[in-house]
């Protein structure tokens, strides 16, 4: 079998986080990795074929575990003699300063900030790990917008996950221009999974993703051509996220995606406390050839349908909610660059219990195909 152009490596640095958000379906347990255990993992990878090397540093919430942040990234000189190693982590900013912002930009990580906008959406459903106390909520809002704003100051590759409820969708757009104002371009819109979504949802969110091409309309004016270009770039990942999330697409099609757990076990895809035993592949403490792990057959997408780990309500707002985004995120793609976008990687066909899903939620206006 022919080695992957790539591997996509995700080390989840800890399950523990310092936020509770109401719509977050990650395990939150005080299980952290060691040291030993990102040895383990630098020396598989470094005798793994030379392939690029996607490494995402993720959690629960990472930066609560600094020093093997620390840790690992300090190991990375073995993993880049003979092969492009990209950098990517995902956090709730809350624990970044200008000293490790500085630290990010110096080793090109690109970072994935979740920051739903404005204090008064952000709080509705992020609240902190020891209550709903407005108050907390509000600071730890504060110490996020400070982690965008050092991130934004030392140059960092900065993206923000934008979590969309029914109850938030109307501001959605708001929400955009003030991350846009903070100097963001790249805007992961994530239609929340499990609230409902009516009709009338569907619509704001409709409405709130077509005002998205005056706005970067306006903003292209006069940008120079590297920023036109990450725009460019960052609606096609929208556009790939919505196909993996209805189920058409895996995670990374040319990619063996791998996902680290802090307590070694080795997943195929980003596991959530639902899916997470039908997504192990092994573990590091007995695995000695990375490239022997099983392939993954379904994606965490795809085995929310076929194994019914969510109700059929909440598996058809995913697909009419991503369905949508996807068509608008064309859309403006087309309008904004005179183009259709790419193909990209082939898609694959979605599981037939998910076609029936999408059956069951009916024709018109809502069921935006």
């Amino acid at each position: 079998m022919p080695h992957p152009p790539r591997y996509q490596v995700s080390v989840i640095f800890t399950d523990e986080c310092n936020m509770r958000c109401t719509y977050c379906t990650t395990a939150k347990r005080p299980v952290w990795i060691d040291e030993e255990r990102i040895e383990r993992l630098v020396a598989l990878l470094e005798a793994a074929p030379g392939v690029d090397l996607d490494l995402n540093y993720h959690g629960g919430e990472p930066t609560l575990h600094w020093p093997m942040v620390l840790a690992l990234t300090d190991r990375l000189p073995r993993l880049t003699r003979d092969r492009r190693v990209s950098l990517n982590m995902c956090t709730n900013g809350t624990g970044l300063d200008a000293e490790r912002a500085a630290f990010l930009r110096r080793h090109g990580f690109d970072v994935r900030i979740s920051i739903d906008g404005r204090a008064e959406d952000h709080t509705r459903f992020r609240h902190a790990r020891e209550g709903r106390d407005a108050g907390r909520a509000r600071a730890l809002y504060d110490a996020t917008a400070a982690g965008l704003s050092h991130l934004v100051a030392a140059g960092v590759n900065t993206a923000a996950n934008m979590v969309v409820t029914p109850d938030t969708v109307d501001h959605l757009l708001p929400n955009a221009v003030h991350l846009v104002k903070q100097g963001l371009v790249h805007l992961v819109v994530s239609p929340v999974v499990g609230m409902p979504w009516q009709d009338e949802h569907l619509l704001a969110l409709d409405q709130q993703l077509r005002g998205l091409l005056p706005l970067w309309r306006r903003w292209l004016q006069g940008r120079p051509s590297p920023r036109v270009e990450d725009l460019r770039r960052s609606i096609l990942s929208e556009i790939d996220r919505a196909t993996y999330c209805i189920g058409e697409r895996m995670n990374q099609p040319d990619a063996r995606v791998l996902v680290i757990g802090p307590d070694g076990r080795i997943f195929g895809d980003e596991p959530d406390a639902r899916t997470e035993k039908a997504l192990v592949l092994g573990h590091l403490d007995d695995c000695r050839d990375l490239s022997t792990l099983p392939p993954l057959p379904r994606t965490a997408f795809q085995l929310m349908y076929d194994r019914a780990f969510y109700e059929p309500h909440v598996l058809r707002d995913v697909r009419r909610t991503h369905r949508l985004l996807r068509n608008r995120m064309r859309e403006l793609y087309r309008a904004l660059f005179g183009h259709a976008p790419p193909e990209g990687q082939p898609r694959i066909a979605p599981p037939p219990d998910l076609e029936a899903e999408a059956l069951r939620a009916g024709p018109g206006c809502t069921d935006p195909r």
